[in-house]
């Protein structure tokens, strides 16, 4: 708990717990100081995380051990009656943040059983602090449960495809999954009427980062308009880690394919299809030809 009023707010309130119940007050109860001078020790060992947090490191071992009973105190105010006992929240594993919010409430509970007045004031401050805490810990937690879950099954996944089949191309497989989906060449709706990639004819070089691919196809579309999709729909794409990649000695690496960087200028694109198109419209034609022979 990343907060320095928090220690600031609590000694006052362990000052008066202390003041109710510390064993010098009690010379004449040998029984009494005894059993309150191991409570107090304890008291002040459990509250250490809260006043000292950058100095103290509980482990579960030592957690354990300062919880596996209840405090035992005789009060001041009630000399003659039965001790009073209240039991610290038992917790094997925990954050610091939820370490210091448990231990903070326990000591207001304390406060209440040996009817120790606490200042209104201090205590809502007090929930507050903790009370925000808490909330962004409870987030990071499920953000963080939510992403060990994903990549479990992720793992999870790829194990059982490896298992049923060794020869597995997981890259292959995504490939193939971005050809097969559904394509029209219009996206309708009721808003606008938006271009989409035939994702049928859409192939990556092998230097292409897979994990590249999804965001590679949103790009793509958002400037199929300006790039006149329409007029080349029909013709397959292959995408490039750059331009330097797309020839060899003067001639194109993927004759009868559009080439596309994954990182291209708009309108270097569109000057690119403006001179080529037509004469990767031809190599595709003269494969398709020797494709029927």
């Amino acid at each position: 708990m990343k907060n320095t009023k928090l220690p600031a707010l609590v000694k006052p309130i362990l000052h008066a717990v202390l003041l109710r119940v510390h064993p010098d007050f009690f010379v004449h109860q040998p029984a009494a100081k005894a059993a309150n001078l191991r409570s107090v020790q304890r008291l002040q060992d459990l509250m250490a995380p809260v006043l000292t947090p950058s100095e103290s490191s509980e482990s579960p071992q030592q957690s354990r051990e300062l919880t596996c009973k209840p405090l035992e105190f005789v009060s001041r105010n009630k000399p003659t009656t039965d001790p009073v006992l209240f039991e610290f929240s038992r917790h094997s594993t925990r954050t610091l943040v939820q370490l210091q919010a448990q231990r903070t409430r326990d000591l207001l509970g304390l406060c209440n059983i040996l009817e120790v007045d606490t200042p209104q004031d201090s205590v809502n401050e007090i929930e507050s602090i903790i009370g925000q805490a808490d909330r962004q810990h409870s987030k990071a937690s499920t953000i963080e449960t939510l992403i060990k879950l994903r990549m479990a099954r992720l793992r999870e996944a790829r194990e059982n495809y490896t298992r049923s089949n060794p020869g597995f191309d997981m890259h292959a497989a995504l490939k193939n999954e971005l050809r097969n989906a559904d394509w029209s060449p219009y996206l309708d709706s009721s808003k606008s009427r938006q271009m989409e990639l035939n994702r049928r004819n859409i192939f990556f070089a092998a230097n292409v980062p897979p994990n590249k691919y999804s965001s590679i196809i949103k790009h793509i579309e958002s400037q199929l308009p300006k790039l006149q999709y329409g007029q080349w729909y029909n013709l397959p794409i292959m995408v490039v880690a750059s331009w330097k990649d797309a020839s060899k000695g003067g001639a194109s690496r993927y004759p009868g394919f559009v080439i596309i960087p994954d990182k291209f200028k708009t309108q270097e694109l569109v000057h690119y299809l403006e001179s080529n198109i037509d004469e990767i419209r031809q190599e595709r034609n003269k494969k398709n030809t020797q494709k029927r022979r």
